[in-house]
């Protein structure tokens, strides 16, 4: 697998796949503009080009974009669910002029409607980007979650549903964050291939794009969205084996989202090579 990082963007674009290689990344993924906020300044069209060509010079190629977090697709109220699809299509755009290929976003919250209802709406929001963003290259990537609160995507069931109802599957794919998963209810420690070959059977490993790796602060099956440190949570050792070994996984990249940030992945990349793990 390809390890990233969530990266800062403060010293520019330009500047990630080179602060990505100094931390022992081998890719990355960032915010595209401020993550708790609606309105953001236009991309600069320069800064955008550089960080294409930076990449591309630094031959990393499956870098993502995180959307922001105000985004639900699922959300009942109009205003809400209009002000989300605006943002969603802004961030297709910024992947765009920003050479990105990966869109990862969380799929959204029912907020009382029902999940049925919310994953129909989130379907929908998603085929009708991809209608009208025909020529734009970046893949929509839903991300799934540890079922708190209303949200929708804890279940592999709700995956397939979203991945069943696209009008264009090569446009869509999923990522899989270890932390999510295992608080959702599936057991990463002691049954990591039965995940996997349900996976295969509701989605399909072929659709699956990235991981965002993270241990878990809480024990298994709380529905609590917790991250912690490789190696300081609950998830076990022979989970990072299995997860590093899977032949069939082998290509994909896997963002860190540790506590500790930039400041901690260093020590996350030696927890996986005191396993044995060639990164």
């Amino acid at each position: 697998m390809n390890i990233g990082g969530h990266l800062s963007t403060k010293d520019g674009f330009a500047r990630l796949p080179e602060n990505a290689h100094r931390l022992g990344l081998k890719t990355y993924q960032f915010f595209s503009k401020n993550q708790m906020q609606w309105k953001a300044p236009p991309l600069n069209e320069e800064d955008a080009a550089a960080h294409s060509d930076a990449a591309k010079k630094a031959g990393i190629f499956d870098e993502a974009i995180h959307a922001s977090y105000l985004i639900n697709l699922g959300s009942p109220e109009e205003d809400k669910y209009r002000r989300s699809f605006e943002s969603f299509l802004e961030e297709i755009r910024r992947g765009d002029k920003l050479g990105v290929k990966l869109l990862i976003f969380h799929p959204g919250a029912h907020m009382g409607s029902g999940e049925k209802k919310a994953l129909e709406r989130i379907s929908g929001a998603m085929n009708s980007a991809l209608e009208k963003m025909k020529d734009s290259s970046v893949k929509l990537i839903v991300e799934n979650t540890a079922g708190q609160g209303s949200v929708v995507g804890y279940s592999l069931d709700h995956l397939g549903y979203i991945a069943d109802n696209s009008i264009n599957r090569e446009r869509i794919g999923f990522c899989i964050d270890t932390c999510h998963a295992y608080q959702a209810g599936y057991d990463l420690n002691n049954d990591f291939d039965s995940f996997l070959s349900e996976l295969d059977a509701k989605i399909g490993l072929k659709f699956l794009r990235a991981f965002h790796l993270n241990d878990s602060k809480y024990p298994f099956n709380r529905h609590l969205d917790r991250h912690e440190n490789l190696g300081k949570g609950t998830l076990s050792k022979d989970f990072y084996v299995n997860l590093f070994t899977e032949p069939r996984l082998s290509n994909l990249p896997a963002f860190l989202e540790t506590p500790e940030g930039e400041d901690g992945y260093p020590k996350d990349l030696e927890f996986l090579r005191s396993l044995g793990l060639k990164l």
